[in-house]
């Protein structure tokens, strides 16, 4: 029988976010953006770029004052992490994109 993990709770939180990685056609790009959700394994974040599944990212964060005690004091927290989810917005060059921390980077 399989063994399930309870997912980590999503927190709410817009934060800035600056992502630096390859898109679908292998173009280097750094964009800005923010936070949609978080949780101690991944984001959440809207970019009108389209990335593939399994694009390895960059993410420097910008943490909130109420975060920073988590985080040892430090004011941006650069993460890797890997694409694992991408939604389209109808009609719009908007994506959501869900990522999936890998480690500090």
């Amino acid at each position: 029988m399989p063994v399930t993990r309870p997912r980590p709770r999503r927190l709410g939180l817009a934060l800035p976010l600056l992502v630096t990685g390859r898109d679908e056609r292998g173009r280097a790009f750094e964009v800005q953006a923010e936070t949609r959700n978080i949780s101690a394994g991944g984001l959440c974040f809207e970019t009108d770029r389209r990335l593939p599944i399994g694009a390895r990212l960059w993410l420097d964060i910008r943490l909130s004052a109420s975060l920073r005690p988590r985080f040892g004091g430090r004011a941006r927290y650069a993460v890797r992490a890997v694409v694992c989810r991408i939604e389209n917005f109808a009609g719009e060059d908007r994506y959501r994109v869900g990522v999936r921390f890998l480690a500090d980077a």
